[in-house]
Order: C-alpha cells, then structure tokens, then sequence
C-alpha cells in the first residue's frame, strides 16, 4: 500500500496570513485527522481528493487533487525534496 505526498511546484503561501506553507519542489504528506500518514490501494486511491494544509497560526487552505495539486506515490520522492506541512485529508470524491 503507497503512501502518497503532495507535490508543490510553486510556492503555497496561506491567503490569510501570507505564511509559506510550501517552497517549490517540496512535498507534503497525506496524513489522517491524527496526522498519521495514510495508506492508499495499490490499485489506486480516490480519483479525486480534498485535503487541507494548516499554517503555524492555524488557517487552513484547501486543496483538490488533482485538480489544483498532484500527488505521487511517496517512494518517488527525491532524497533532496524540501518537506512541507502536511496535508490532512478532508473528504474524497468518488
């Protein structure tokens, strides 16, 4: 079963208080509501997906994917990728 992350490939900054939440090229990892990473199917997650990530002050942004991000199996992330804050899953679209 994969772990999968979320990959940034421009800045994520919260609209509410302009925290970085994310540098370009970092990944944030799909965790559940305790912060524990989640496994996905080998087969394959959801198709589509909502999470959320939470700056240091406590905003949250959501996410679609793969609408407005993609997510790949954690595996495929480089040994050098910046880490992000992680991303909480919210609710997944059949």
């Amino acid at each position: 079963m994969p772990f999968l992350a979320l990959v940034h490939l421009r800045e994520l900054r919260c609209a509410q208080c302009g925290n970085v939440l994310a540098v370009a090229g970092s990944r944030s990892f799909i965790v559940d509501e305790n912060g524990l990473p989640l496994s996905f199917p080998e087969d394959g997650g959801p198709d589509e997906m909502t999470v959320t990530i939470r700056c240091e002050n406590g905003h949250e942004t959501p996410l679609f994917v793969p609408n407005e991000i993609a997510a790949e199996d954690v595996a495929a992330t480089p040994d050098d990728a910046p880490v992000a804050f992680d991303a909480e899953r919210v609710a997944d679209v059949p």
